[in-house]
């Protein structure tokens, strides 16, 4: 009798193809939006905990309130603040202290010139963080070194700067030693990074820094872990300085902060687009009500050849219910297909940045089993009216 139900159903929905298309449509629409911001988020939130356990999880930041925004690149700069660094240095369990200085100095390249984001940085920091500052072309900054530069690979792009060629900045000519690989943080890939005290030579900021970064042992030391150690650099930082005004976080204290800030802009996001889905549920609804009046007829012959209620009334939640499943399904590809285009989109119109799509089987079979039901909750009360139909009125409908 199923199987029955389930020809039956098909083919109704063959009779009235445009009427079907057209109330399909209106679920593949939301179906696809939802799936689009979701395999977004989940792509975006990979791509957060893939760029933190290449810089480690085992690192103590500190930087100026106000001054220390989320990613790797993680500041603007304009607040810098003095702090020695020899104290941090003896803490038990860390094994490097390194400072960053952030500035937008005047640069020429040829024919480009410009005012452009500058890191300043200890050699020695960028050799401890080597599997997150990895050259891809070259080599890194070493120490004793003066005038040379290593480049994000967009702003390499952008100067048209190649290992071996150089460029000034300033008053100084600097040159390019490496170029970093692509990252999926936009700071990292338009940073210009030189020796720390050329930088503050010459902007003329002596033994000013934007950023500190302390990495500790990777599994603590003689029982101290990231937490305990970035506890003792708070209280280092407070004694030293007088006061409490400068952050510090550990990378893992800053994942969660991004993570839970991409959950609900996903959320929120989702949530919206999950509004087309209950239009789209009216619109199922609104089509099977359409079906029971024009089937009234049909319906009084079924229940007179012995049809009962509860078959009538599958039949109608299978019609709606692959109404929702079809519309699912072609949302689902659509709206995949929708997250790949704005990937390979998004570099082009914001240059430097890199998106990901997380696909996810469990996603995807999610939305199919949600569609159907949506579909066949939304013909629950068309389908519950073509059931109570009395046999002689439906017969003389006309």
């Amino acid at each position: 009798m199923l199987l029955d139900n389930i020809r039956l159903s098909v083919r109704n929905l063959r009779h009235r193809p445009k009427r079907s298309w057209l109330t399909i449509l209106g679920i593949l629409i939301g179906v696809a939006a939802v799936v689009a911001l979701v395999s977004l988020g989940q792509g975006m939130q990979k791509s957060i905990t893939q760029e933190f356990e290449a810089f480690g999880y085992n690192v103590v930041m500190i930087a100026g309130h106000g001054e220390h925004r989320l990613g790797m690149g993680a500041l603007l700069g304009a607040h810098t603040f003095q702090l020695d660094l020899a104290p941090l240095e003896k803490i038990p369990g860390v094994e490097a202290v390194g400072g960053v200085l952030v500035k937008t100095p005047y640069i020429s390249a040829g024919r480009r010139e410009g005012y452009l984001l500058t890191w300043g940085i200890a050699p020695e920091l960028m050799q401890s963080f080597s599997n997150y500052y990895k050259p891809a072309l070259g080599r890194g900054l070493t120490p004793g070194e003066t005038q040379t530069a290593v480049l994000g690979s967009t702003i390499a792009q952008d100067l048209e700067l190649s290992v071996g060629d150089r460029f000034t900045i300033e008053t100084l000519e600097f040159e390019v030693v490496g170029i970093l690989e692509k990252r999926a943080d936009p700071d990292v890939n338009y940073a210009i990074m030189i020796p720390i005290a050329t930088l503050q030579e010459l902007v003329g900021e002596h033994n000013k820094l934007s950023l500190v970064l302390i990495r500790t042992a990777q599994h603590g030391h003689a029982g101290h872990d990231v937490a305990s150690i970035a506890k003792e650099v708070r209280r280092v930082v407070k004694e030293q300085r007088g006061k409490d005004d400068l952050n510090v976080h550990t990378t893992g204290e800053m994942l969660d902060l991004m993570q839970n800030l991409v959950g609900i802009l996903q959320a929120a996001l989702g949530g919206i687009a999950a509004i087309s889905l209950l239009v789209g549920g009216v619109g199922v609804m609104n089509t099977m009500y359409t079906a029971v009046l024009e089937r009234t007829r049909e319906i009084g012959v079924m229940k007179a050849v012995g049809a009962r209620r509860r078959h009538i009334l599958t039949l109608f939640l299978l019609e709606s219910g692959f109404m929702g499943l079809i519309g699912g399904l072609l949302g689902a590809l659509a709206g995949l297909g929708i997250a790949v285009g704005i990937k390979f989109l998004a570099p082009i119109f914001l240059s430097g940045t890199t998106l990901e799509v997380g696909f996810s089987p469990g996603l995807m079979l999610s939305v199919l089993v949600f569609s159907f039901v949506l579909g066949a909750l939304s013909g629950f009360f068309p389908a519950r009216t073509a059931a109570k139909l009395p046999p002689v009125e439906a017969l003389r409908y006309e």
